[in-house]
């Protein structure tokens, strides 16, 4: 590709000889390329300047991604570590964001994080260790102990060990498809990513007669969102040291033996208890204080006022 000094090399030649055909074949370039070049120095009044190769990139590309869109999806793989498929999944359900995993992968590698460098060691959850939230979530599944309008009702809960922060959902039936629904209600409505579930031993999570079964429902979903699943065996679950940490978690839930006249009022008295156990009740647990204070002392969450994930039903 030709230099400045050459381009101005062909109009020192064309001054002296007037003739186009001439400087063309002397320096053997198209009378196209001639005439592209001698415009843009004569608009520019004879500025090297204007010789100078251009960027043939468009100026603006309506299809780019826009940049706070850029900007917290670098936040959340800073924040979580994530590789594109889980930052494709979050981004989708909390932000509603939908971008393709090769968009992602191109965008991180673009900003310097090396999306092909291998996986750092993942930190080992213990039970005694100083989790931070959503490492670990407990699942437990209680029943109403008396039917509303001749049906049997179930309760689900999930408490984040960390914070202590709960969700719950109730169910007209106790299956898979309950259990498979409460995870997309667990990625929903927790503001944080989730690593770990810690499950009961129960059909509905997993294969009882196949100690920790890898072909269940629930656990090929778990590992398709990229969630760690633990359940404990049936000799674990028996013991007494399992029995009392649990304990630590599933705190009794009182409305469970109110008579109620319908779903919503048994939703209502959920959504109610729910609130004041995020919110205004201190845990002895965790120092005397509410789950949500316990939230906000990690920097990330320390806008969070208060914890409402289901809104109260007039």
């Amino acid at each position: 590709m030709p230099s400045v000094e050459e381009r101005l090399e062909w109009f020192t030649e064309y001054e002296k000889v007037k003739k186009v055909p001439t400087v063309c074949k002397k320096f053997g370039i198209s009378r196209k390329t001639f005439y592209k070049w001698w415009k843009r120095y004569n608009k520019d009044e004879h500025s090297t300047e204007s010789l100078k190769n251009r960027s043939r990139r468009p100026h603006h590309n309506p299809r780019a991604t826009p940049e706070h869109v850029i900007q917290r999806l670098k936040n959340l793989r800073e924040q979580t570590g994530f590789g594109q498929k889980r930052l494709q999944l979050y981004l989708s359900i909390w932000y509603g964001i939908d971008l393709a995993e090769n968009t992602i992968w191109k965008i991180l590698r673009r900003s310097g994080i090396d999306m092909k460098g291998t996986k750092t060691k993942r930190r080992k959850v213990k039970p005694h260790d100083a989790l931070l939230p959503g490492d670990r979530v407990i699942i437990f599944v209680k029943q109403f102990e008396k039917p509303i309008n001749r049906q049997r009702y179930f309760y689900y809960v999930a408490v984040d060990e960390c914070s202590h922060l709960r969700i719950a959902q109730m169910y007209a039936r106790h299956s898979t498809l309950s259990a498979l629904d409460f995870v997309q209600n667990l990625l929903t409505m927790f503001p944080f990513p989730i690593h770990y579930v810690h499950t009961p031993l129960d059909n509905a999570f997993t294969s009882i007669a196949t100690s920790r079964s890898t072909t269940h429902a629930f656990t090929q979903n778990l590992r398709r969102l990229g969630i760690k699943q633990h359940t404990p065996t049936r000799k674990q679950s028996q013991s007494k040291l399992h029995q009392e940490r649990i304990k630590i978690f599933d705190t009794p839930d009182s409305f469970l033996s109110f008579s109620f006249n319908s779903q919503i009022d048994a939703e209502r008295a959920i959504t109610n208890h729910l609130f004041e156990y995020n919110n205004i009740q201190p845990r002895k647990e965790i120092g005397m204080m509410t789950p949500i204070a316990k939230l906000r002392m990690f920097e990330q969450f320390i806008d969070i006022k208060e914890f409402n994930p289901k809104r109260e039903m007039n």
